[in-house]
């Protein structure tokens, strides 16, 4: 069947505060206290576990941090690379309500030695599976010896030789770079990220799906995923644009959501049992389902959001997803902003 190699190229201890409500600028207490090892790429591996899609997570790991190896879920999937130092800290603090505030630490830097060794342990595990999808995602660190923000397309050359899409989920200038490098088949923007790519604000779901073929078009790009929070989600390909939405009765954190949802599309996007090895000719690749990738993928996003942490337990109950035409008329439900992207 398909299979997922995710690379988390910064990953993070997450650390989440519950809190009855939180009070900017006071003293607060906290009710209860999470910490895992986490990051969007090992995200998608452990929502495909759950799944029962093979995969596997690669991710340099802080020396100092290794510990947290033995309380992490899911640790079969992980496929470790110990570098020096430690790893960076997000803190949410989750209220009662579901409103979750996030302060998120910049990725730490990896030497080029260290980097140069993630980039060869991620190629053997996509040639171990067999691997339909590399899933790249998060922020992007740099090279504390330049400060140049670590390269991609050793890995990703290689992945496309042996057969293997490439999905990239990251913003800012990294999105930018990666999208129009022409070695990604597959991008994951939100509202904001795609309006940010196109130079325009967008106020309604058919704006957000123009833009998302003008990106294809001018990118080369296989697949845009855009995910619209309580609007749904966009899959568009050259010839093809398909509307999912997927509801449920609480939502409890939004933390992780598009990981899941990413984690649906490429676990089950593909026709057929996928590989059965590489293949250097890229025209003999499976043939994706947008429809089938973006039934799963808004699914699991909303199961997402129905507990407190990133972690995704099981997908029992899910909800039912409604797919259609995209209804261009529809107004978004928050304005998308444009972010301006430095020149590095």
């Amino acid at each position: 069947m398909p299979a997922v190699v995710s690379l988390t190229p910064a990953p993070v201890i997450d650390r989440t505060y519950l809190v009855d409500s939180f009070d900017a600028g006071k003293v607060n207490r906290a009710t209860e206290i999470q910490e895992f090892l986490s990051g969007k790429g090992i995200n998608v591996s452990r929502t495909l576990r759950v799944a029962n899609v093979p995969t596997s997570a690669v991710l340099p790991i802080g020396r100092e941090d290794e510990h947290l190896l033995f309380r992490t879920p899911y640790p079969q999937v992980l496929r470790i690379l110990p570098i020096p130092g430690r790893m960076r800290v997000n803190t949410a603090i989750l209220e009662k309500s579901g409103r979750t505030t996030n302060v998120n630490q910049k990725a730490v830097p990896i030497p080029q030695r260290e980097w140069e060794a993630v980039v060869d342990m991620t190629i053997t595990e996509i040639e171990a599976l067999h691997a339909d999808w590399l899933v790249v995602s998060g922020s992007v660190p740099r090279h504390p010896e330049n400060g140049e923000k670590v390269d991609f397309t050793r890995l990703f050359t290689e992945a496309r030789r042996l057969g293997t899409r490439v999905a990239f989920d990251s913003s800012g200038t990294s999105l930018e770079k990666w999208a129009r490098s022409g070695l990604v088949n597959l991008i994951k923007p939100n509202t904001d990220e795609i309006a940010t790519l196109v130079n325009r604000e967008l106020h309604t779901v058919g704006e957000v799906l123009e833009a998302g073929r003008d990106v294809i078009e001018e990118c080369g790009l296989e697949v845009a995923f855009v995910s619209m929070g309580g609007d749904g989600a966009l899959a568009i390909s050259k010839d093809e644009a398909i509307w999912g939405l997927a509801k449920v009765d609480e939502v409890v954190n939004t933390t992780g959501a598009g990981d899941a949802s990413l984690a649906g599309f490429v676990g089950h996007s593909i026709v057929g049992p996928g590989q059965l090895g590489g293949r250097a000719d890229h025209g003999t690749l499976p043939d994706l389902s947008l429809r089938a990738g973006l039934a799963k993928g808004v699914v699991y996003g909303a199961v997402a959001v129905t507990v407190p942490t990133t972690i995704i337990e099981s997908l029992d109950n899910a909800p039912t997803p409604v797919l259609t035409e995209p209804p261009v008329e529809k107004p978004l439900s928050e304005p998308t902003k444009i972010f301006e992207t430095p020149s590095a």
